[in-house]
């Protein structure tokens, strides 16, 4: 079962358009085939280019009537659109360079109400995609999806990941990475700089780590949405959709493959405020189940899924047309962040659970030395906050 891609510019840390086959995301539309960008055809570029006469306010207007039409929550969303229609009247979008105008936008949306996801982006070739982003692969730059998986110390496996894109390419690492790891007392995922993604790799760690079918969380959306666009979430063996009043909800359930020793193992999550989206849902679904102990920071707070959608054909949004929220408390995480079990530095998460799993200090300090992330750990300004 796939997500269709989160997008999220890599430059607000949060997810990246994360197509990876029709995947969508902490979820949304896929995004066009990946193809070869002319110069003239990258982001800066067209960024760069102003706005015509009308079109500042008309994708204002545009957006403030998609808003009202598919955003997770009717009241915020016409909260949205009405300082969108005032401002538009006004003439606070009728010039600039079509980037400026929607990175204005995007902050006039987040001075509303912030959330995690949303934000108006630069729509190019035929379908919107957020800097970069192509099906098929990480955007140009990106670090790599896995930064490391391996047996960091006797029967402790340890993976960092950048995200989940669902790609078989990181589907085949993670069930290399865990299959090496069958017989390990402890496994330690590092999720301080994982920008968000979707259920694959999951489903793949959870098919190890439960003994039982058990719920996780649950996602919800509208049943208009569901009616007129289908759910940007594919259903599978792990998620299935089904009417509840209006809103259509899915449960998302680990289901167990090989019975090795990891049904039993201890698990640690490291966490920050750099771990967005599905890397949330990811540790709410262990923590909710007492699967595993979070280690580090509050995470991001970016909950509702969606994807990206054009507004013309320079601009587009991407929108949250869901939520996911604990089973037992029906509260998501959006704006607060996934609280830690042992709330330390992130930049000290690591050592903490190699010592809690027996790992001598002065030895934990080496072995974190050797784990340098791709991206920075914690960030001074969490943009869902």
């Amino acid at each position: 079962m796939r997500l269709v891609p989160i997008s999220a510019a890599i430059a607000v840390t949060l997810l990246v358009s994360l197509p990876a086959r029709p995947v969508a995301a902490q979820a949304g539309s896929p995004a066009p085939a990946a193809g070869k960008e002319s110069p003239g055809d990258s982001a800066a570029a067209l960024a760069s280019i102003p706005v015509e006469a009308g079109e500042g306010r008309a994708v204002a207007t545009t957006l403030a009537d998609q808003l009202v039409k598919s955003f997770v929550f009717r009241e915020q969303a016409e909260g949205y659109a009405a300082m969108l229609r005032k401002n538009a009247g006004a003439g606070r979008y009728d010039s600039g360079a079509r980037g400026d105008v929607a990175k204005l936008m995007s902050e006039d949306l987040q001075a509303v109400h912030k959330d995690g996801h949303l934000r108006v982006l630069m729509a190019r070739g035929d379908g919107p995609r957020a800097r970069g982003g192509s099906a098929g692969g990480p955007p140009q730059g990106f670090p790599p999806l896995i930064q490391a998986a391996k047996t960091i110390a006797p029967g402790i496996g340890y993976i960092r990941f950048t995200a989940f894109f669902g790609s078989d390419e990181e589907v085949a690492g993670v069930r290399k990475w865990l299959a090496e790891n069958k017989d390990a007392k402890t496994l330690i995922f590092d999720l301080r700089n994982h920008h968000g993604g979707g259920l694959d790799e999951q489903d793949a760690i959870f098919s190890y780590l439960y003994a039982d079918k058990t719920p996780l969380v649950r996602m919800a959306l509208a049943k208009s949405v569901f009616e007129e666009r289908g759910s940007p979430i594919q259903s599978g063996p792990t998620l299935q959709f089904a009417p509840e009043g209006d809103k259509m909800v899915a449960t998302h359930v680990a289901i167990p493959g090989e019975d090795t020793a990891l049904r039993k193992a201890t698990v640690y999550v490291l966490t920050s405020n750099r771990s967005a989206s599905a890397a949330e849902h990811f540790a709410l679904a262990l923590k909710s189940t007492g699967r595993a102990t979070l280690i580090g920071e509050a995470t991001a707070g970016a909950n509702h899924f969606g994807g990206p959608s054009r507004l013309n054909a320079n601009f587009a949004v991407w929108m949250p047309v869901g939520r996911t929220y604990d089973i037992k408390t029906g509260k998501d995480w959006e704006g607060a962040g996934i609280a830690p079990d042992v709330a330390v530095d992130p930049k000290d998460a690591l050592v903490v659970a190699l010592e809690k799993a027996g790992v001598a200090r002065d030895e934990a300090v080496k072995l974190d030395a050797a784990e340098v992330p791709a991206e920075p750990i914690h960030s001074d300004k969490v943009r869902a906050r």
